[in-house]
């Protein structure tokens, strides 16, 4: 029982340490999407070519910083 009650508070430590960058992503995603036409986003990173994947991880790789 305490190893439950031990992993629930782990677990909820864990997202309110990590709530300020999930509603980053949000609102950084909802600008996106408002000012971003989907096609033109699909017209670049939905191909499924190899400089698809490189444009996606170069556009990732601010994520986690």
């Amino acid at each position: 029982m305490i190893l439950i009650l031990e992993s629930i508070t782990a677990s909820w430590r864990l997202l309110l340490e990590s709530s300020i960058y999930i509603l980053f992503g949000l609102l950084v995603s909802g600008l996106l999407r408002s000012f971003l036409h989907p096609h033109a986003v699909a017209r670049h990173l939905g191909n499924g070519r190899l400089s698809s994947v490189f444009k996606a991880a170069l556009l990732g790789i601010p994520i986690p910083l």
